[in-house]
């Protein structure tokens, strides 16, 4: 009999596919078990249909050899979405080479411990006497109401609406993007001024653990504003405002751009000029290294450092900051396994082992290697494919470390190089149980695939991503390293004047309004804070409204079928978790027709 999780998991993988890329993996099947004229009539049916391929149409032809400079033949309206609209996320098209080989296995023979899924394990201790001895601090918070309501909201969630004025203050102008605990809209203050005028408002999901989840961000940041020098609170996002209104938390911060994975995904789908290149990743890694460095010396981990939680503040001169802390820790406080995007997590949080800010540096590795790539670096499908992977590209894991997991029991039976190598770890692939066994590259491998062979690029990764953490540098040691010491200077960002002429290009130059400046040599400013103040006029991302949003319903699918699997997460169950659809843009509800909340 068929495996229906098996099937789910197949059919789920093709539907986060763009239609011609999932065409492209039924056709490959047909055609590998004979059934050719099945495929031929397939595809001649999809390319005739137009309610199946729509706007991927114009990206085929593309693909297919068409020069993808010149500008489409019809003009494209503004009213049409641009080709690179319906984008996959991380773990759907993103997923790296094939990093290891699966074979089945006949789980009656395997040690217990290997099939069942670790609970997550905590490091250190809170001393309490400490506690209760030292200075507290504290920071005032507005509750809005309204005297015309009692009791709760009529709905859970807080359900925005475009053109909505929140709090008597913040007018609701688009969606900005999505996370685990928060949604975020773009806003007009109508106190702002200057470059306050718009303002990125967060909006918290309303359990009470995400609403302390939040809170804690808020604490931190002030925490940190009121211990850090104006260079180093540079580094931070700007916090404007946090108040409580209608039984929800809101937190108002600067209004910054494009986060670094949708502009590289937008950029990338619809065939602009490579944006993260060499120079532009050593730009990225000096900011974020001077970011970790400052926390680094106040004993905070950020612990989820990834594309999507760096924001563009002047795409002319890649100019960044680093957001999201609500998933930060204090070192000296007792620290949960459960932290970082898989994608992104160090082994030794994977293995169990009591991690240090080294963690941070790990993931910095992880992004560098995806800007340049526009793949991610480990397989993240599962732990034991997340695992394998790194043995795949940097080697077998450490004794040391596999001996002093308290996760190592879970995955590893012969701690040996030799087996590690040779049996690799047991884990679920395409919903059956699998012997991963790593294919051996390395990162010089890999960045050469992509045209890149600087030596000097390729150390300084591979000295981010010492397996060991007690060989991995410091965010202050890595900042010494020859890579970054170099003195080239990272060249504006340039359209091509065939890339001007179409939407995906006309986007970026509405609103990174200092490309226009760099496309003729020496007119106007050129620095970079000259070119991050010349785009204040026109805030907010260049990628459209509905590609970040079905970057969001992408992910959050892939979680919800991981929720499925795994049991309730450790915040909240899945079903308690509210769609996009609850808080993201919606059209206003006619009046009398809100839904009323029964009190049992």
């Amino acid at each position: 009999m068929a495996d229906e999780g098996g099937i789910d998991a197949v059919f789920e993988d093709l539907a986060a596919l763009e239609p011609q890329s999932a065409l492209q993996v039924v056709t490959r099947w047909l055609e590998r078990y004979k059934l050719d004229q099945v495929a031929s009539a397939l595809s001649e049916a999809a390319l005739n249909d137009e309610k199946l391929l729509g706007n991927y149409a114009p990206h085929t032809k593309v693909a297919s050899g068409v020069n993808s400079t010149q500008p489409p033949t019809q003009p494209v309206t503004s009213a049409k979405a641009p080709t690179a609209e319906a984008l996959p996320v991380p773990g759907t098209s993103s997923r790296p080479a094939k990093l290891y080989d699966a074979e089945g296995v006949d789980p009656s023979k395997l040690p217990e411990a290997l099939l069942v899924k670790p609970d997550p394990v905590f490091h250190g201790e809170r001393d309490e006497r400490k506690r209760e001895a030292a200075a507290l601090f504290d920071f005032s918070m507005q509750v809005h109401y309204d005297p015309l309501t009692s009791g709760l909201e009529s709905e859970t969630h807080f359900r925005v609406e475009e053109k909505q004025v929140i709090a008597g203050r913040y007018v609701v102008i688009q969606y900005l993007g999505s996370g685990t605990f928060c949604h975020t809209v773009q806003c007009e203050d109508l106190r702002g001024v200057g470059r306050h005028r718009f303002v990125c408002v967060k909006i918290s999901k309303n359990t009470k653990d995400i609403f302390d989840q939040n809170l804690w961000e808020v604490k931190l940041l002030k925490l940190l504003a009121s211990k850090m020098g104006p260079e180093e609170g540079e580094r931070l996002p700007e916090l404007l405002n946090v108040f409580y209104y209608r039984e929800t938390l809101f937190i108002v911060y600067e209004l910054l751009r494009d986060n670094l994975y949708h502009i590289y995904k937008y950029i990338e789908e619809c065939k602009l000029p490579q944006y993260f290149t060499v120079d532009r990743l050593r730009a990225v890694a000096k900011q974020c290294l001077l970011t970790l460095e400052a926390l680094h010396r106040f004993d905070v981990i950020h612990c989820d450092l990834k594309p999507e939680n760096i924001l563009i503040c002047s795409l002319a001169s890649c100019k960044i900051k680093v957001i999201d802390y609500g998933n930060a820790y204090l070192h000296q406080d007792q620290r949960c396994s459960y932290v970082q995007s898989r994608a992104y997590r160090a082994p030794e949080v994977v293995l169990g082992l009591p991690y240090s800010p080294k963690v941070d540096l790990w993931s910095l590795g992880c992004i560098l290697m995806e800007l340049f790539t526009g793949k991610l670096l480990f397989d993240n499908r599962s732990v034991q494919a997340l695992l394998v992977s790194h043995m795949a590209v940097l080697g077998p894991l450490p004794k040391s470390m596999l001996r002093e997991g308290a996760l190592t029991e879970h995955y590893f039976t012969d701690l040996s190089e030799t087996a590690q190598m040779k049996n690799g770890l047991v884990g679920k692939h395409d919903g059956r149980l699998c012997r991963l066994k790593p294919r051996k590259t390395t990162v010089a491998q890999i960045l050469s695939v992509h045209g890149c062979n600087d030596a000097e690029l390729v150390s300084f990764i591979n000295t981010l991503m010492q397996l060991d953490p007690k060989e991995r540098p410091s965010a202050t040691a890595a900042l010494k390293h020859p890579w970054l010491q170099r003195e080239a200077a990272c060249e504006p960002y340039r359209l091509t004047e065939a890339d001007t002429q179409g939407e995906a290009g006309m986007r970026l130059l509405a609103k990174y309004t200092s490309l226009n400046n760099v496309a003729t040599e020496g007119r106007g400013m050129t620095s970079g804070s000259g070119l991050a103040n010349m785009e204040e006029e026109n805030p907010g991302p260049a990628t459209p409204q509905a590609f970040r949003e079905q970057c969001y319903l992408n992910r959050e699918r892939l979680e919800k079928k991981r929720a499925r699997k795994s049991g309730a997460s450790r915040l909240v169950s899945s079903s308690e978790m509210p769609g996009l659809e609850q808080m993201v843009i919606t059209p206003p509800m006619p009046s009398g027709m809100e839904k009323k909340k029964s009190i049992s």
